[in-house]
């Protein structure tokens, strides 16, 4: 709370993260929808966002939340599985950029 009472608003956004290599935690029934959540993660992404010094593919909250639409074009049967691929390649990709960000 600020001194007028009122909530503090963070001036920090969330912008996304580069893709990276990663290990994904992923049941066998969502694993077979990893190789399009993958692929269509790079598409999505934008190559050098940051310039070239930094470079990589990276994906800002619009492409992650585009990605994350990805189960809405599979059947009801799939989309449940796709929807997990997709949160735990997300989650993968995040918990790996927090670990590069330690060293």
């Amino acid at each position: 709370m600020s001194r007028n009472g009122k909530k503090d608003e963070s001036d920090v956004e969330f912008l996304g993260f580069a893709l990276g290599d990663c290990t994904v935690d992923i049941d066998h029934a969502s694993a077979k929808y990893l190789r399009v959540v993958h692929g269509t993660a790079l598409e999505l992404a934008v190559h050098n966002q940051f310039g070239a010094e930094i470079g990589g593919f990276w994906l800002l909250s619009s492409q992650i939340s585009q990605l994350r639409r990805l189960p809405e074009y599979y059947s009801p049967d799939e989309a449940p599985l796709v929807e997990f691929a997709v949160e735990a390649y997300l989650a993968a990709q995040i918990r790996e950029f927090n670990l590069i960000g330690r060293y």
